[in-house]
């Protein structure tokens, strides 16, 4: 699964990689990481990254 950054922050576990709002999540995507970045769970309080969904065009 893709995941786009919804919220410019400073990655602590992927080497202080900062990620712009728009910008492809490309860090670690462990289900607990991922957990933790999509919800208010992490140090910023507020989602920071969501699920790309693909759309299919018919």
């Amino acid at each position: 699964m893709k995941y786009r950054v919804i919220h410019k922050f400073r990655d602590l576990q992927d080497d202080n990689h900062i990620y712009s709002v728009g910008d492809e999540y490309k860090g670690k995507k462990s289900q607990a990481r991922i957990k933790e970045l999509s919800t208010d769970a992490n140090k910023i309080g507020r989602p920071l990254i969501e699920k790309i969904t693909e759309e299919k065009q018919s």
